[in-house]
């Protein structure tokens, strides 16, 4: 027993003396204030008791600790599951975890469902205080049990019969099942090696690789497509099920289908099999049931295809934003548009690397060649393809660009040269030596490679942590990329929700995206042939949330898209494309010295910085 970050209570004879349902019980007092104690060092409490909900809530509240608990599975179920129900709700491990009961097979029945749990009779608890496991750290707020307290009450949300849901039933899903094969092989190689939300097993292939999994004739193998009645979205999905072991060795999906529950119904269709998750993942499994899909036939799908067939593209569209919005991209699809997209990617060392921050994009432009090499070599959050941008040399209509990371992610500067790096979201401060044993913890989890001591010692040495970038030069940076954008192409920004939510995992300042709100909405006032899609009036409570502040249901992405589609034809397309091809010799003959003289004068101010 290392570290305790729940202690799950029975009730009758562990809790208080005697059976509720019986002969009525006695407060123990020594446990309300150990309930209290634990709480002020940061561990959470909740209940597991076979007795009737409002009888046992009722007298926890006459007691005067009924809030201390969170989660509480008062019911006459077995406990085994009841007590993997509140650790999964935690978003905690069995191996965090302490479980009190009076009863033996109920403490047995705990750890056969629950590996790795810590069960223990109330002889027990004598034993707590003093226990180096339950030291924890000091938090006399009780901010964390605050914070769980936000999440139960977005599971009771949830679990209610919500809009999104109902959008769900009325989309008509569909999947079909596809055989994998030579054809598929360029598709099947991007979704393994570029997708990370719905990548459950984190599994990398070469070519080679591939061909061997491929030929493994001991492997269930399936790629999966999906259509609604918006349109097709084509292969997102795959699948390799060792039917003889009941493991999945592959289960990965497009962000393009999260939040319609097609990795759900999947892993529901295979009877639940073994699967190691590999962190983080958007959607967690459980074993609930969609009901709201359903498996099509070829004949289905041929006809399908006829309806869906493109007309011609009127307009190109440069997105530039993180994958979770391709799912408000794929319903542009109506609006006969070409799309061009830059989005966050798994890098050569198994990273994300985000690069829609402001900062990122100016420096694709601003930065020599050297400078660029010098991060590349030295940070493994940074690749060839970091800098690489279409939106200072390809021909577009109107630009849309999703701040979120911006809003969200971390700065740092290099002490010597004043070179900055944007990386990490969650608050994470690489610099901070004290977090450098949880950084790599989490890190390898995730199997990123190159985060470790040596590499975090050398960032340290050379770059200072600045925050998150400040609101005046979030403003300068909108100012450069509005000027280096031509004049007649419309940018159409996305802001944040400004919905709190908090979790063990996530916790952003509700303030900071308000400011920074306010801000873009200064800029845009002020500023030439900008746009906003404000997310304040789209995502309008934690309703509209799944697991983090920036990733929506399923209704909301798709109200993001008709508003897009509204100023889309506010902009009025003819204009716009006689402006284009009017001014395109001219920009092609400047653009270059445009950008060379840019880079001259950074430099410039760069040598004289330093």
């Amino acid at each position: 027993m290392k570290s305790i970050k729940l202690v799950i209570w029975d009730l009758d004879e562990t809790f208080w003396k005697g059976t509720l349902s019986e002969e009525g019980v006695s407060c123990v007092q020594e446990n309300v204030d150990l309930v209290k104690w634990l709480t002020g060092r940061g561990i959470i409490n909740s209940i597991v008791s076979k007795n009737n909900f409002s009888q046992a809530r009722d007298k926890l509240q006459e007691i005067g600790v009924w809030d201390y608990f969170i989660f509480p599975e008062i019911e006459w179920e077995g406990k085994g599951k009841l007590v993997q129900r509140v650790i999964e709700k935690c978003q905690l491990r069995a191996e965090n975890t302490l479980f009190l009961d009076d009863n033996h097979m109920n403490l047995e029945e705990a750890k056969f469902y629950n590996k790795g749990i810590f069960a223990e009779d109330p002889s027990f608890i004598s034993n707590i205080k003093n226990h180096p496991a339950f030291a924890g750290k000091d938090d006399s707020t009780h901010s964390r049990l605050g914070h769980y307290k936000i999440l139960e009450k977005k599971f009771v949300d949830q679990s209610e019969h919500t809009s999104n849901e109902e959008f769900l039933l009325t989309s008509d899903i569909k999947i079909q099942y596809m055989e994998l094969d030579n054809q598929h092989k360029d598709r099947l190689l991007e979704l393994l090696n570029r997708t990370n939300q719905l990548n459950y097993t984190k599994q990398r292939l070469n070519e080679t690789e591939l061909e061997t999994l491929i030929g493994d004739i001991n492997l269930e193998k399936k790629l999966i497509r999906v259509v609604d009645k918006y349109g097709d979205y084509g292969i997102t999905g795959f699948y390799a099920f060792d039917r003889n072991l009941n493991r999945l060795e592959h289960f990965v999906f497009s962000c393009r289908i999260i939040n319609l529950g097609v990795e759900q119904y999947l892993y529901e269709k295979l009877n639940f099999p073994k699967l190691e998750v590999v962190p983080d993942v958007a959607v967690q499994l459980d074993e609930s049931k969609p009901n709201w899909i359903s498996v099509m036939d070829e004949d289905d799908f041929s006809e399908k295809e006829k309806d869906s067939t493109p007309g011609k593209e009127e307009m190109t569209i440069l997105f530039k934003g993180e994958c979770d919005l391709f799912q408000m991209l794929f319903y542009l699809r109506d609006y006969k548009c070409k799309l061009l997209k830059e989005s966050n990617y798994n890098g050569k060392n198994n990273i994300v690397i985000n690069k829609e921050h402001t900062q990122m994009l100016l420096d694709s432009l601003e930065l020599s060649l050297d400078q660029k090499q010098y991060l590349e070599k030295n940070l493994p959050f940074i690749d060839e393809d970091a800098y690489r941008t279409k939106i200072f040399s390809t021909h577009f209509d109107v630009f849309i660009y999703s701040l979120n990371m911006d809003y969200i992610q971390e700065m740092y500067e290099h002490q010597s040269n004043g070179l900055k790096v944007t990386f990490g979201t969650n608050n994470i401060n690489l610099t901070d030596k004290q977090e450098w044993c949880n950084i790599i913890k989490v890190y390898r989890k995730k199997r990123w490679k190159g985060i470790n001591a040596k590499f975090l010692k050398f960032f340290a040495k050379e770059f200072i942590h600045r925050g998150k970038i400040s609101v005046d030069d979030f403003t300068a940076n909108l100012k450069k990329i509005r000027s280096a954008i031509p004049a007649h192409i419309p940018i159409v920004f996305l802001n944040g929700p400004e919905v709190k939510f908090t979790a063990d995992w996530e916790d952003y300042s509700s303030e900071r995206i308000a400011e920074m709100n306010n801000a873009l909405d200064g800029f845009i006032t002020n500023a030439s042939n900008c746009y906003l899609v404000d997310l304040r009036k789209i995502v309008l409570s934690s309703k509209d949330l799944t697991y983090s502040y920036k990733r929506y249901k399923r209704h909301c992405y798709k109200n993001i898209a008709l508003e897009l589609i509204r100023i889309l034809k506010e902009l009025n397309h003819q204009s716009i494309q006689k402006n284009r091809i009017a001014l395109t010799p001219v920009m092609d003959v400047f653009k270059p010295i445009y950008r060379y003289l840019r880079r001259y004068y950074y430099g410039i101010l760069r040598s004289v910085k330093s």
